[in-house]
C-alpha cells in the first residue's frame, strides 16, 4: 500500500471511529457506505483508542487537541472567521422540532416556464393552488396567467378591459375552487373555477393598494378575508358564497400608525362549537413589535398583545421587519393557516444591513385573549418570547424585499432575496445559496416572487431577469 493510500485509509478509520463512538449512527452508516471502508477493520477496534493490527489507532479528538495546542494562537485567530455568530442561544430542539439542515435534499430544474409563457414578462406574484395543480402568475404589465403544472400549458386571462390596473396579489380561496385578485386600486375580485371573473363580485376593501391578504375558512360556505393596505388600515371582511350568490361584508377595521410589513394568521383550537378561533399577527414599519389581534365573536378585531423583538422597553423602533412566516416543524400541517401548538414559532426577517438577521419567536399559548377591552387599557407586551436572534450571510440594502417560505423536508426555511434563494439552517444559523447542480447560477439574481406547494415538493421562483422556474425538491433515499 502506498503512503498516500495508507494516509487516506488511516484518516478514514479515525473519522469512522469518532462517528461510531459518539453515537452519530446515520453519519457513520453514510460514511462507511461512501468510503467503502471494511467493517472488519472497525470490528477490531476494542475501544475509542485501540489497535488495528499492529498500528495504534488514536482518538480523532485527541489528534485535533494536540494540533490545536501545538499552534494555539493560529487556530484561535482562524476560528474567529468560521462563523458570523457567537454561540447561539440554546433552544429546546425537541419541543420546537428544530433540526440541522437536511443536506441529502437536492433541487433540480423541473421546467423553465418562459418556454410556455408569453415573452418579456417580469412576474411579481406567483402562487400555487391548494392542490398544486395550477400556478397563478401576475406580471408587472398587468397580465394574469394560469399555468397547468401537470399538462405544462398556460392560459392568459382576458380581463384587462374589466380590470384596468396591475394585479399585485393573485391566489386561491381554500379548497373552494375560487380564486381572487387584488388590484392596485384596492379592489378585491372573485374568479370562478374556470378562472373567469364572477359578475358583480368586485368589492373595494381599501382606498389604496392591498399590500397583504390572508384568507381562512369561517364556515362551510364563508371565509374571513383579512387585508392590509397602503391606506394604513387592517380590515376584516366576510366572504360568503351561496349557490350563485356572492357577498362580501366588511366587519371590522383597525387604523395602523404605519404601513403593514407582514401579515399572518394562526388558528387556535376550537372551543367545542366546531369553529376555529383565529389570531392575526401583524408587523408594521418603524415598530419592533409583533402585534396580535384576535377575531372576537367572529366579527371584531381585538388587540390581544404584543411581542417585543428587542428587549428595550422604552424604544419600540430599532429596525424594520421585512417578512414573517409561521412554522411548525413538529406537527404536520400543509394548510396555509397553521394551528397553534406548543411548537408553533414565528420566523422574522429584519432590515439589518448589510446582512439580514433572523429572529425565532415563540407564540404565547394563551388563547383566552378575547376579553372586552376597557377604554385606555394597555395590552400586555411579551419581552421573553425571542428564542434566537442570529445573523445570516444574506446581503441586503434599503430596497431589499425578502420572501420567506418554510420547506419541511429541509428542516429549515428558504429566503428569496437579492442574490437568489438561500437555505437557512435554523439550528446552527448557517445560510448559503441554494445548490442546483445542473445549473448552479440559474437563480443568482434578485428574486421577485417565490412559492412552495402544500406538499412541499415544488418551488417556483421568478427573478429580475424575467426568467421563472419550477424546481423539484428531491429527497435522496439510501
Amino acid at each position: 500500500m502506498s503512503d498516500n493510500s495508507t494516509t487516506k485509509y488511516y484518516t478514514n478509520l479515525l473519522i469512522a471511529n469518532y462517528l461510531k463512538y459518539n453515537g452519530l449512527e446515520d453519519s457513520f452508516a453514510a460514511f462507511i457506505r461512501e468510503t467503502a471502508l471494511p467493517l472488519s477493520a472497525l470490528e477490531k477496534i476494542k475501544s475509542s483508542i485501540g489497535n488495528v493490527g499492529d498500528v495504534p489507532l488514536e482518538d480523532l479528538q485527541t489528534v485535533i487537541e494536540d494540533r490545536i495546542h501545538y499552534k494555539k494562537l493560529s487556530f484561535k485567530d482562524r476560528f474567529k472567521t468560521l462563523s458570523i455568530n457567537d454561540d447561539l442561544a440554546p433552544v429546546d430542539n425537541i419541543k420546537y422540532g428544530i433540526q440541522p439542515w437536511n443536506h441529502d435534499l437536492k433541487f433540480s430544474i423541473n421546467v423553465n416556464l418562459n418556454r410556455a409563457l408569453p415573452n418579456d414578462m417580469l412576474f411579481i406574484s406567483a402562487k400555487f393552488t391548494e392542490d398544486g395543480k395550477h400556478l397563478l402568475l401576475s406580471s408587472a404589465t398587468g397580465c394574469l396567467i394560469v399555468y397547468d403544472v401537470q399538462k405544462a400549458t398556460s392560459k392568459a386571462l382576458n380581463i384587462k378591459e374589466k380590470i384596468k390596473s396591475i394585479v399585485k396579489l393573485y391566489g386561491y380561496i381554500g379548497s373552494s375552487g375560487y380564486q381572487y385578485l387584488c388590484s392596485m386600486n384596492g379592489f378585491f375580485y372573485l374568479l370562478n373555477k374556470d378562472f373567469e371573473l364572477v359578475p358583480n363580485a368586485a368589492w373595494r376593501i381599501h382606498t389604496r393598494m392591498i399590500t397583504h391578504i390572508k384568507i381562512c375558512r369561517a364556515t362551510a360556505s364563508s371565509w374571513f378575508i383579512i387585508t392590509s393596505g397602503m391606506d394604513n388600515f387592517l380590515r376584516l371582511s366576510l366572504l360568503e358564497i351561496k349557490d350563485a350568490e356572492h357577498f362580501l361584508t366588511q366587519l371590522s377595521e383597525v387604523r395602523l400608525a404605519s404601513n403593514c410589513t407582514s401579515l399572518n394568521v394562526i388558528a387556535n383550537c376550537d372551543n367545542g362549537d366546531g369553529r376555529n378561533k383565529f389570531s392575526v399577527f401583524l408587523t408594521r414599519a418603524e415598530f419592533t413589535h409583533i402585534t396580535c389581534y384576535s377575531i372576537k365573536d367572529a366579527r371584531y378585531l381585538v388587540h390581544s398583545y404584543n411581542i417585543a423583538l428587542n428587549n428595550a422597553e422604552f424604544s419600540t423602533y430599532a429596525f424594520n421587519v421585512r417578512d414573517v412566516i409561521v412554522v411548525d416543524f413538529v406537527h404536520s400541517n400543509n394548510k396555509e393557516t397553521i394551528k397553534l401548538t406548543a411548537s408553533t414559532i414565528l420566523v422574522v426577517a429584519t432590515s439589518h444591513k448589510p446582512y439580514m438577521r433572523l429572529i425565532l419567536v415563540e407564540v404565547p399559548m394563551k388563547t383566552d385573549q378575547l376579553k372586552s377591552i376597557k377604554s385606555g387599557e394597555v395590552q400586555k407586551t411579551y419581552y421573553d418570547k425571542v428564542l434566537r436572534n442570529f445573523a445570516t450571510e444574506i446581503c441586503q440594502d434599503d430596497f431589499s424585499l425578502p420572501i420567506l417560505r418554510k420547506l419541511k423536508y429541509s428542516n429549515g426555511i428558504l429566503v428569496g432575496n437579492d442574490d437568489g434563494i438561500y437555505g437557512v439552517d435554523l439550528m446552527n444559523g448557517d445560510s448559503r445559496l441554494l445548490n442546483i447542480p445542473d445549473k448552479p447560477n440559474i437563480l443568482r439574481n434578485r428574486i421577485k416572487c417565490m412559492d412552495v406547494t402544500n406538499d412541499q415538493m415544488k418551488v417556483v421562483a421568478g427573478v429580475s431577469t424575467k426568467s421563472i422556474y419550477i424546481l423539484d425538491v428531491i429527497e435522496n433515499s439510501h
